[in-house]
């Protein structure tokens, strides 16, 4: 019988040789979805078993079988494949000398199974003496004695062993006494890997060395308890600083926000050099023990499901001021002073409440604590159907400046420098001398009589103490927006306000309750100008279509809201080369609120264009869909300029004139802009340029190009930065990387950094150095050797060992 179809022959064979109820049960039996195909076929009806030979092909719905031989029980659904099989099922290859498919159950079993699984970091193969799945969907596999890697050859230059193995499709693998080889050789153990299949664990190290560090390796294992941690144990060797060890428990439900939320960050070190310092900046004296404890975790209520209502924590306490600048250098460039506060929230469409406890656990930051403040922030939303829309804001708390030991020592210098100029013992310092000049409002070249040093004197130790009050402040506002003509959009605002403080500490002792009334008028007017040229096309830089749009734009905002001289803000403008917001609703410095009277004038330029992301239509990567289109913005420059008739900072009429300039054509270029330039001289008037670009000039190199200037501004020293960055693919096996700050201000090169990359197939070697100059004599350099796997498991070497990046000295 060639090539027959057994199902139908089992069929018919069944009803001619048994009774009609044991051929009904039969053909029950024999699915017609079941095709058996070979050269010799046979079946026994007495035993309900069918058995095939020579180029056997087997088809069930989704699974497609080619073997040599195999049987098929009509009544278990159990198909016995033997002799060079392959099995095709849900994608997935299986390839064995004898594998067992129940057509039933849809269960998988084997000897020496070899397999592959996709992965978000590739693809592993791997191969198992014992194989069998647990269910038709194949929600688990399991194997004994398996091999498996990444580098799809024959014989793979790396291979893992596992004594036992568990894969979880879609989710992870859960490997038991692994060992990893190397060629023919064994190089590491683990007793236990879980790696998510999404996810960066198993092993990682960085040798290398670094002047603060000496020579250093640090290492990391990552394995995952349950089904929702990720932990990552930590061990760091340091010539110079010791042995560290620590613990990151990371929440695999939250790992779409795990910044915010859902991890537990443990580590200590006995630091056998606490006064290594090469920052240049003077610092005081620091432990032996290092340690940092960071707690971030949400809890909704009542839970575990989310909810309107949920709990925040945000717990970080450190062993002192310096310990992330000396040993989490990507910590301390994003939050250098972190927070410590617990937040209970309700989220509502038309608002958002908020009770939160702020408060200092690291006594060597100062923190504006809030023991506890109450927030209810209204979303902007419609009044019925009266076209009014209204926003606001309401806040009550006890608020605190809660002094860092750096602070309370500053503080306690100038009252007692003031004390014995007062009484004639000795002469304050310059520096010293200014600030009193600076905080009593008086001239550069004015003198301290006896009346100002005692009152100086006396607001320093105010400040000593630390501002503190009771806050009430409450901001609503109405806006209705209205299109004349079709085309000039305009938006007048009005709004009012209070904000009253009581006990309040840190200032004059005549000041103890202060009441602010805030009244503010605004208008908003803009309209937009469009011309299209629908026929122009030029897909070497994306463009299908042209339109330009103009929008002129005017906002005029009046703010009446008198501030009390001398008084201790806490919520306070900070430092910056930006305009401020003319939104009072967004103003977050409440107690900096100042008058004003602003016009911002300005005008828009788009161009835009249409894009279709998914067509390669000629070999653009960019080309127009009738069917899906969207509007790309391609470039766009914002110009506008401040007119003050009442300047809440400096003394000026008019602001710089602002420029904010980008163009991203393709995705292979980038520029950008950011430039303010004079219009008037005096304080607050100052030049600053922002520019860069990263491009491709070929496709084996991206270079990144900027420049950082800034002259004159009265919060920021003077500095013309040039940064550069390079990476070039020489080959197709090596590559070249480096980096560049420079500052032209006083010829300083203030970072430089290189490395050289090999590509061994499976594995990427690479050879890095990097040297900072901190200025006054010292420097940071380090050396390094890294060798990463590019898939599972993950050994990587991180080639960011620079302490400062951003090519800013000292202290950020």
């Amino acid at each position: 019988m060639t090539f027959s179809r057994l199902c139908v022959v089992l069929g018919f064979a069944a009803l001619m040789v048994a009774p009609g109820l044991r051929a009904q049960a039969l053909l029950d039996s024999l699915t017609s979805n079941l095709n058996i195909e070979g050269l010799d076929t046979t079946y026994d009806p007495e035993t309900g078993l069918a058995t095939a030979k020579g180029d056997v092909r087997i088809s069930y719905t989704d699974v497609e079988i080619r073997c040599g031989t195999a049987s098929y029980n009509a009544t278990t659904g159990e198909i016995i494949a033997r002799d060079g099989v392959v099995i095709w099922k849900a994608g997935t290859t299986y390839r064995g000398e004898n594998i067992i498919y129940n057509a039933n159950s849809g269960e998988l079993s084997g000897d020496g199974v070899r397999s592959s699984m996709p992965m978000e970091m590739g693809t592993f193969f791997y191969e198992t003496d014992k194989f069998e799945t647990e269910t038709k969907l194949i929600q688990k596999l399991e194997g004994g004695d398996t091999y498996f890697t990444t580098h799809d050859i024959q014989n793979p230059n790396f291979r893992l062993r596992a004594r036992k193995i568990t894969i979880y499709p879609g989710d992870r693998v859960v490997m038991r006494n692994v060992t990893v080889i190397a060629g023919d050789t064994p190089v590491f153990y683990f007793p236990y890997i879980s790696q998510p299949l999404a996810e960066e664990v198993g092993y990682r190290f960085t040798p290398g060395f670094q002047s603060r560090w000496g020579a250093f390796l640090l290492a990391q294992y990552g394995v995952i308890h349950g089904d929702h941690t990720l932990a990552k144990y930590r061990l760091d060797l340091r010539s110079s600083r010791g042995v560290g060890v620590g613990a990151d428990f990371l929440s695999l439900r939250h790992k779409d926000n795990r910044k915010n939320f859902g991890n537990l960050k443990l580590y200590y070190l006995r630091d056998s050099d606490p006064g290594n310092n090469r920052t240049g900046e003077t610092r005081g004296p620091v432990g032996e023990d290092r340690y940092r404890i960071n707690f971030q975790h949400r809890i909704y209520l009542p839970g575990p499901e989310k909810s309107t209502w949920y709990l925040d924590f945000d717990i970080n306490k450190v062993s002192d001021a310096h310990f992330y600048e000396d040993f989490f250098f990507n910590d301390f460039r994003e939050t250098p002073e972190p927070d410590n506060q617990v937040s209970l929230v309700h989220t509502d469409p038309s608002y958002v409440a908020t009770l939160m406890t702020r408060f200092q656990a690291n006594d060597f930051y100062t923190v504006g604590t809030r023991l506890p403040e109450l927030a209810i922030d209204w979303t902007r939303r419609p009044l019925w159907n009266t076209g009014i829309y209204h926003q606001g804001t309401f806040s009550a708390g006890i608020l605190k400046d809660e002094l860092g030991d750096e602070e309370e020592r500053d503080f306690a210098n100038l009252v007692r420098d003031g004390r014995i100029e007062l009484n004639g013992g000795a002469t304050m310092s310059p520096d010293n001398f200014r600030r009193y000049q600076s905080l009593l409002g008086l001239d550069a070249n004015s003198p301290l009589s006896a009346a100002d040093l005692s009152r100086g004197i006396d607001l320093f130790a105010a400040q000593l103490e630390g501002a503190g009050f009771a806050r009430v402040h409450t901001y609503q506002e109405l806006l209705y927006p209205k299109t004349f003509f079709g085309w000039l959009n305009v938006v007048p605002r009005i709004g009012g306000g209070l904000t009253h403080y009581s006990n309040i500490d840190g200032a004059s002792p005549e000041m103890s309750d202060e009441t602010k009334a805030i009244f503010h008028a605004g208008l908003d007017v803009s309209f937009k100008l469009t011309k299209t040229w629908n026929d122009f096309s030029k897909p070497e830089w994306g463009l299908d279509g042209l339109r330009h749009v103009l929008q002129p734009y005017v906002n005029v905002s009046y703010l009446d809201a008198s501030q009390p001289e001398g008084f201790p803000s806490i919520d306070r403008l900070s430092p910056t080369t930006r305009p401020r917001s003319l939104d009072v609703p967004l103003y977050t410095a409440v107690d900096d609120l100042r008058s004003w009277n602003i016009a911002r004038i300005g005008m828009r330029n788009l161009l835009q264009t249409k894009r279709d992301y998914t067509s390669t239509n000629n070999g653009n990567f960019y080309s127009a869909s009738t069917e899906d289109t969207q509007t790309y913005t391609w470039a766009g420059l914002n110009t506008y300029v401040d007119v003050f008739m009442k300047d809440p900072e400096f003394d000026r009429s008019m602001s710089n004139l602002y420029n904010e300039l980008f163009w991203r054509p393709v995705p292979w270029v980038n520029f950008w802009m950011d430039a303010q330039i004079p219009l008037e001289s005096g304080e607050g008037s100052f030049s600053e340029l922002n520019q860069g670009v990263t491009f491709m000039p070929a496709r084996n190199m991206q270079l990144t190009l900027g420049h950082q200037y800034v002259s004159d501004s009265p919060f920021f020293a003077d500095s013309s930065l040039v940064f550069s960055r390079i990476y070039a693919r020489l080959t197709d096996n090596w590559g070249f990387s480096m980096n560049h700050i420079f500052e032209m201000d006083d010829g300083t090169m203030e970072f430089q950094s290189y490395s050289v990359t090999r590509d061994l197939s499976s594995w990427v070697a690479s050879v890095g150095a990097m040297v900072r100059d901190n200025r006054d004599g010292l420097s940071d350099f380090g050396i390094l050797f890294s060798l990463t796997l590019k898939d599972f498991p993950q050994l990587s070497i991180p080639l960011d060992i620079d302490p400062n990046p951003s090519g800013r000295g000292g202290n950020q």
